[in-house]
């Protein structure tokens, strides 16, 4: 049974974890009123319009209103600063989702460069799995043959060891061969820093 002490304890780190999700604007914020610069700082850094929402939420708890029509103005001219080629390759690179806040003729260079950041994400991982499989299958391979040194082994174990361990160099020549495929068909070599 939970003490007195740890039932209060999750009590206080939930309700701390959750205040960032539901106070997305200080009191603070919402009496300065500066409706343009935040509407600005939100584009440029692409968050969703339905943003708005929470401040209206927030504000109206602290007696303010918010000033709607100078927020969307500087939050579409952030946008332009965000919906970009270059922030929807870093988008993409990094392996996150893409951001529905460009749309119409602003997604077409933010969406082209997502896709060929994400891409490049997805050729990184391809690329990584191939080394940890390869790493893998050395080190299993290395632990057959440590086993097979074992002068108690038993004649079985032995047999079974010895078709593991030729299955294993097969499985490792194939990987190999693939991966050295895969750099070559993507003029790839990331151990030298690509």
């Amino acid at each position: 049974m939970l003490s007195k002490f740890w039932v209060g304890s999750i009590l206080v780190i939930g309700v701390v974890t959750l205040l960032p999700a539901c106070a997305s604007i200080s009191e603070e914020e919402c009496v300065a009123g500066n409706w343009a610069d935040l509407g600005y700082r939100d584009g440029v850094n692409g968050k969703p319009r339905d943003r708005i929402a929470k401040y209206v939420e927030t504000c109206g708890e602290y007696g303010t209103g918010v000033d709607r029509p100078a927020y969307l103005a500087s939050y579409e001219t952030g946008l332009t600063h965000y919906c970009t080629y270059e922030k929807g390759f870093e988008r993409g690179q990094n392996g996150n989702s893409y951001n529905t806040v460009c749309a119409g003729p602003m997604a077409v260079d933010f969406r082209a460069g997502y896709d060929e950041g994400y891409f490049e994400y997805e050729l990184r991982q391809r690329y990584s799995q191939y080394e940890s499989e390869i790493i893998d299958a050395e080190n299993e391979l290395n632990d057959i043959r440590d086993r097979l040194a074992n002068p108690d082994i038993t004649t079985e174990e032995k047999d079974r060891l010895k078709k593991k361990k030729k299955r294993l160099r097969r499985q490792l020549e194939d990987l190999r061969w693939d991966f050295s495929t895969f750099k070559r068909k993507y003029d790839l070599d990331w151990s030298r820093g690509y």
